[in-house]
């Protein structure tokens, strides 16, 4: 088994955080990555994976990233048309990319490094199974990265059960399956689990913005308590949040 030296020195933790984060560093075992862990400055132990670390299959790569692109759309019978959002405020926070008719160009890889993390909420995940107008351009590269092993993903429960209703709600058992399979993904995507803490986190996001809906203080907290760089949103109040990084999927 390999030692602490084989841990990789990029990604370093220290003892709290390492416990805070569990769940989340043995997804990145399972993936073949090492995390060192460290007190107080000095590395004291590492999480490896068993037999050294695993290249990722390229086969494996590529299933992954066709299971999850071949989604786009797949949902369109899945959820009624919903109503066209409201248009974000004139001047949104810097962090904020607003997809408009105007710009609508594909999302930049190089505003996220390697190995971030990438929170969605549940609106931005549908508008992306049911193909809606100006999503895809948008979140294609952000799910392709995902898929590739660049980035991780990151969803609430609360995200995983509204994509589960589209086409339970529907009957059709074998979409629910395949949204179920790809993402619970663990060697590409988080699901958070809305447990108490998380949830008490949310109440408090929505008391410092009382106009933020339960539901998505909810993809919030989860966002932050997941440590993702960015949360990706369709919801127009969600897009204008002080509270965190945001990029907007909103479409028109």
């Amino acid at each position: 088994m390999p030692s602490s030296a084989d841990a990789d020195p990029d990604h370093s933790v220290g003892v709290e955080e390492a416990r805070r984060r569990l769940p989340e560093l043995l997804n990145r075992a399972l993936a073949g990555h090492s995390t060192q862990i460290h007190r107080h400055g000095k590395p004291v132990a590492a999480l490896v994976p068993l037999g050294g670390r695993i290249p990722m299959d390229p086969l494996l790569r590529q299933r992954r990233l066709q299971n999850l692109l071949t989604l786009q759309g797949s949902g369109k019978a899945c959820w009624p048309a919903r109503p066209t959002p409201a248009r974000p405020a004139p001047t949104p926070p810097s962090f904020v990319q607003p997809l408009t008719d105007a710009a609508r160009t594909a999302f930049s890889a190089q505003r996220l490094q390697r190995g971030q993390a990438i929170a969605f909420d549940g609106a931005a995940l549908v508008a992306f199974l049911c193909d809606a107008k100006g999503t895809g351009l948008f979140l294609e590269p952000l799910m392709r990265g995902i898929a590739q092993g660049s980035w991780r993903g990151v969803i609430s429960s609360l995200s995983l059960a509204d994509l589960l209703q589209g086409p339970l709600s529907q009957g059709n058992e074998a979409l629910a399956q395949r949204y179920g399979q790809v993402f619970s993904d663990p060697l590409a995507w988080t699901v958070v689990p809305a447990d108490a803490a998380l949830v008490q986190a949310a109440v408090r996001l929505q008391q410092s913005e009382p106009g933020l809906p339960l539901t998505s203080a909810i993809e919030l907290a989860t966002a932050i308590a997941s440590e993702a760089a960015v949360l990706v949103s369709d919801h127009p109040q969600l897009a204008q949040t002080a509270q965190h990084p945001v990029f907007s999927a909103l479409h028109r």
